[in-house]
């Protein structure tokens, strides 16, 4: 459910974003990421089983990774600092990740 109400906000802020410019690259391009974000959770309601409702494991090396990761991509525009921060926190991820699974 979450994930269609993503969906529905962007339709929104792609209606209004049809209205107020034209740019033709912006105007296919949100559209086509509320179609991508459908797509996803009708695939997300159809795959879940209402009765047997499973809690996955969490773990911070995943929250680390995917932090570095954008902030090593963000440093292709903000400079070098975002680089090296997200290179650590890769890093960090790393060995966070190692010591989950070998203690």
């Amino acid at each position: 459910m979450p994930v269609l109400a993503w969906g529905a906000l962007l339709a929104a802020l792609a209606a209004m974003l049809a209205l107020w410019t034209d740019d033709l690259v912006a105007v296919v391009l949100l559209p086509g990421a509320v179609l991508v974000v459908v797509v996803v959770a009708v695939a997300m309601a159809r795959a879940r089983d209402p009765v047997e409702r499973v809690v996955p494991e969490a773990s911070a090396s995943g929250l680390l990774a995917a932090g570095g990761l954008t902030l090593l991509a963000l440093g292709a525009v903000a400079g070098l600092w975002a680089a090296l921060i997200g290179a650590a926190l890769l890093v960090l991820a790393i060995v966070a990740a190692v010591r989950e699974r070998w203690g």
